[in-house]
């Protein structure tokens, strides 16, 4: 699901990118620089349209709509695993926490979300560009920067996108899981997921040296544990703990798992 999403990213980053530059050739400019030295209001809200304008021309709002569709997929999919466990559960015991995930989804990525952190940024560029009278040159390179991926690195919309499409369904079916596991009730956790040479000490430890299930009358001293370590920023090997959620507990940890961004799934295990 969250490859899916990020299939046009190119081509929308390209987008983007050109049609600020379209705005931007548009503004007076003397000798490769900006003559004036302030942007309207009424300019920064064009600019802004012009984006989101872009951003629906060049598939993101079909790309994302289609995710949030999908969504519905995870709920079928935590139903099987659940039942895997022994937890005898009906969808429509799910649907809710899904409604409520393609809400805060679609804030996320259509509307205030990807103002501020996307098309907000943009607009800076762009007006300290003109503020200072920096150079054409100067504020194409920034944005280039800002925007657009290449081999190296991801640009500013597919880093968001991916991190959030991810949380998304790691967190819609972590508390679906969770909703579940603390009604019925559970005997542990099964934390599941490979490893990376940098992954996190604490998701380590979880699926090596505990090889993949956490008891749950040790659940939360191996919490307090993985914020004790971060605290100390403790680093085994490449792996260094941290990067856990604040207020982390037993109650939520099936949703918060490793931390943020954390890839591993924590599945309850019904008690026999």
């Amino acid at each position: 699901m969250v490859s899916s999403v990020l299939d046009n990213v190119p081509n929308i980053e390209k987008s983007v990118f050109d049609e600020v530059m379209k705005i931007i050739d548009s503004i007076d400019s003397t000798g490769g620089s900006f003559a004036t030295n302030i942007l309207t209001p009424e300019k920064l809200q064009e600019i802004e349209t012009r984006i989101f304008a872009t951003l629906k021309n060049s598939g993101y709002i079909q790309s994302v709509d289609v995710f949030i569709k999908d969504m519905s997929k995870i709920t079928i999919n935590s139903q099987l695993l659940l039942s895997e466990q022994g937890f005898e559960v009906q969808k429509l015991q799910l649907n809710p926490i899904e409604v409520k995930w393609k809400k805060q989804t679609v804030t996320t990525l259509l509307d205030s979300g990807i103002r501020e952190d996307f098309v907000r940024p943009i607009l800076k560029v762009v007006d300290d560009a003109i503020s200072y009278g920096d150079s054409i040159n100067t504020t194409r390179n920034k944005l280039s920067e800002f925007v657009l991926s290449n081999k190296d690195k991801s640009g500013k919309l597919k880093s968001y996108l991916t991190q959030t499409a991810r949380d998304s369904v790691n967190q819609l079916q972590g508390q679906q899981y969770q909703s579940v596991a603390n009604v019925i009730g559970y005997e542990g956790v099964s934390y599941i997921g490979g490893l990376l040479e940098d992954s996190r000490g604490q998701c380590k430890r979880w699926v090596d040296d505990l090889n993949g299930f956490i008891p749950i009358d040790q659940l939360k001293a191996e919490i307090a544990l993985a914020y004790k370590n971060q605290a100390r920023k403790l680093k085994e090997g490449e792996h260094k703990w941290g990067g856990m959620m604040p207020n982390t507990t037993p109650d939520n940890f099936i949703v918060k798992r490793g931390g943020f961004n954390c890839t591993h799934a924590a599945i309850p295990k019904r008690k026999k």
